[in-house]
């Protein structure tokens, strides 16, 4: 094999890995996007479940406040599971949301990242791919006028 046959093999194969990875590296990024929605999504039902949560016990809790003022004094009415209930998830409430917060910041830098990414996969690639395809038939065309000579 001479060394032309060599140097047209070798960027044969590296037009195929440029296309593999390309290919490959777009569903990475459809992945993460997808990764990214479901985790937005789980937070935001966990974060409604606990606004009703929160809301329910609220209600409940002054309810029992209205039982506690209207209580004989002798046989006092004990809210403080009420309370409890209320602080513990006004408490989850608050880290969801602080957790929805860091994501949404850490979404808004991987954008960035992943849209500069995403230029690269759509056009530089399928560029470069072609100037590797250009440089092989020339290569190719090259070795059939060698060959004729």
């Amino acid at each position: 094999m001479t060394a032309v046959h060599a140097d047209i093999d070798a960027l044969r194969g590296l037009h195929d890995a440029l296309v593999r990875y390309r290919h490959a590296q777009r569903e990475v990024a459809a992945s993460a996007d997808g990764q990214l929605r479901a985790t937005r999504a789980a937070l935001e039902a966990k974060a409604s479940a606990l606004r009703v949560q929160v809301a329910l016990g609220q209600a409940e809790y002054a309810a029992c406040l209205d039982r506690a003022a209207q209580a004989d004094p002798d046989e006092p009415v004990d809210c403080s599971g009420y309370a409890r209930a209320v602080a513990t998830n006004g408490e989850r409430l608050e880290q969801i949301q602080r957790w929805q917060q860091r994501i949404e910041a850490e979404a808004a830098e991987f954008a960035g990242i992943a849209g500069r990414f995403g230029a690269l996969l759509a056009e530089d690639l399928p560029r470069l791919e072609d100037h590797l395809t250009a440089i092989i038939a020339s290569l190719e065309a090259a070795r059939r006028v060698q060959g004729a000579s």
